[in-house]
């Protein structure tokens, strides 16, 4: 991933964390709750507002560091996700 490009989420939903310390790994596609009750648990858990972004979605990279991506999303959030290896092919750079 580039720092600075665009990418788009192809099929998944992603959490949106407020600090690259509370991000955390996704669950795998057949565990995935309906993106608005999986934030609003890890809002609860976590202390903190999570957010999320669904499948479509544009987002601006950054910073990465490792597996923790800082992203910028459309509707101007600045958030981190968790780039776990098993998904990192449901982001897409955007050709321009």
């Amino acid at each position: 991933m580039n720092i600075g490009s665009l990418y788009t989420v192809k099929k998944y939903y992603w959490l949106l964390f407020p600090a690259k310390k509370t991000a955390c790994t996704p669950p795998p596609p057949a565990a995935l709750a309906p993106a608005a009750d999986r934030a609003a648990y890890l809002s609860n858990r976590f202390k903190c507002n999570v957010s999320y972004i669904e499948s479509n979605s544009v987002f601006c990279l950054l910073e990465k560091d490792e597996k923790y991506c800082k992203i910028l999303s459309t509707n101007g959030e600045v958030s981190w996700i968790y780039l776990a290896n098993w998904c990192k092919d449901d982001i897409e750079e955007v050709n321009q």
